[in-house]
């Protein structure tokens, strides 16, 4: 993608100079001679950066950019340029929201300098943005052991060669689909992984259907009644790495429409927008639904056919038992620097009755139960006694009696003191959550609360945003 610069400058001969130059470098240019001019241009489509002259026919550049950030409406990176090379000058730029300046007489070499400068600085904190907004960014990745697991693995393998290939994955709900995207990405840009391919996450069910396009595709200023600055859209975002869109199916039928469109290209305007942005990115789609069955009315046919041209099935946690082991370790070291425990691991007990479970949650359910024993467990290491299945009950002993419809219960601890309040709150919470299969409203729903404050209460006791 060709990242876009405005040139206002009254200058004619630096204008010319400037588009030559910056045009060779890979940018888009555009030029305005006037303030005026400068506000129809940015009104067409916002430029990813302004190089802004202070002294214009109709006013200073300062002003209009003063206006344009109280009224919301820049969302360009700023270089101002000024024949005055004073600290005053220089201190007025920035304050009025620039993001640099310079003076004049301009050497473009500089100018070009300064422009690769700012836009590396704002994929920057893109990406920063991006891995706060995942709270599984820093997940361990577990080398597979089963023949299942690794017949995925080489199918990643293989498939990671060819960065601009869709990949469409299936299997069960938590069986690890987000797991095997990232895992592909950092298969695909080994030398760029966390330092400049982006991962962008999109769960399409989650997306509201009026703001999906959007939040794919971006829009430009006055797109829409709300759209007061011009917003880039995750596709935009992911350009230069992968764009992971979780439960696809669930997108609606207009936007499948676009995104098939998008796919057969790889360009597409921002809403509102009149100028084409093309990109290159790699696009893995995932779904837990049965394919076969799916409706062509809710999933269009061709776009299956588009973005499964390497298609890769997730098998279940039971079939591939072998893997139990050393996810569930896994687990416990991304734990053991989020509980206030010191926990060094989990014994051959707890392994052993975890492997003889048949997780009908998948991945999913097998973190949660290492996230509850890490809680319950009075130890250095995970026990037998600290793991809680729902088949089985609690594996402590003195747990439920044959024959006994226990839904939740806790032992004592060690010491034989009871847990504290907030202790057995949060294994409450937990069960309750894996028993609407981490349904959070039918969950708030069943302890007779509000959703906004069972929200806020799951903040307080320290869930992670997908438990």
């Amino acid at each position: 993608m060709r990242p876009t610069v405005l040139v206002v400058d009254d200058e004619r001969l630096f204008r010319v100079l400037a588009e030559e130059a910056l045009s060779s470098e890979g940018f888009e240019v555009r030029t305005a001679s006037t303030l005026q001019r400068a506000r129809i241009e940015i009104d067409k489509a916002t430029p990813d950066v302004m190089i802004l002259d202070r002294r214009l026919p109709d006013g200073d550049g300062i002003d209009m950019l003063r206006e344009l950030n109280s009224q919301g409406q820049s969302a360009s990176l700023v270089i101002v340029v000024t024949a005055y090379g004073d600290v005053e000058n220089a201190v007025e730029a920035l304050r009025a929201g620039a993001v640099d300046y310079l003076t004049k007489p301009l050497q473009v070499t500089d100018l070009i300098v300064k422009l690769r400068k700012v836009l590396e600085a704002r994929g920057l904190r893109d990406r920063l943005a991006l891995a706060a907004s995942s709270s599984d960014a820093q997940r361990p990745l577990v080398a597979p052991k089963s023949p299942a697991s690794l017949n995925v693995f080489t199918q990643l393998e293989r498939v990671s060669q060819s960065p601009l290939t869709p990949v469409f994955l299936v299997g069960p709900s938590g069986a690890g689909k987000q797991h095997a995207a990232e895992l592909l990405h950092r298969m695909t840009f080994p030398a760029f992984t966390g330092d400049g391919a982006p991962f962008v996450e999109v769960n399409c069910a989650a997306l509201p259907a009026h703001l999906v396009e959007s939040e794919l595709f971006g829009h430009e200023r006055g797109a829409f009644t709300d759209a007061k600055t011009m917003r880039r859209g995750l596709i935009e975002m992911a350009d230069g790495g992968t764009l992971f869109l979780d439960e696809i199916t669930e997108l609606p039928e207009p936007s499948q429409a676009k995104l098939l469109k998008f796919l057969d290209s790889m360009r597409f305007r921002r809403l509102g927008g009149q100028r084409e942005i093309e990109v290159s990115l790699r696009i893995v789609a995932a779904t837990n639904r049965d394919l076969k069955t799916l409706d062509n009315s809710r999933f269009r046919e061709d776009l299956y056919h588009r973005l499964a041209v390497f298609l890769v099935n997730i098998p279940s946690l039971a079939d591939r038992k072998e893997d139990i082991s050393e996810l569930a370790k896994g687990f416990v070291s991304y734990f053991a620097g989020r509980v206030k425990k010191r926990i060094t691991g989990i014994n051959a007990e707890a392994l052993e009755a975890l492997c003889g479970y048949n997780f009908p949650g998948n991945v999913r359910e097998l973190r949660n139960i290492i996230e509850r024993a890490m809680i319950l467990t009075s130890g250095p290491e995970i026990e037998a006694r600290d793991i809680i299945l729902p088949e089985l009950g609690e594996l402590r002993g003195k747990g439920k009696s044959k024959g006994e419809d226990s839904f939740f219960s806790m032992a004592l601890g060690a010491d034989g003191v009871p847990p504290p309040a907030e202790v057995v709150e949060r294994a409450y919470v937990a069960r309750v959550l894996e028993h609407f299969h981490g349904k959070r409203v039918v969950a708030a729903q069943a302890l007779g609360i509000s959703y906004p404050t069972f929200l806020k209460r799951l903040r307080e006791l320290g869930f992670a945003n997908d438990s």
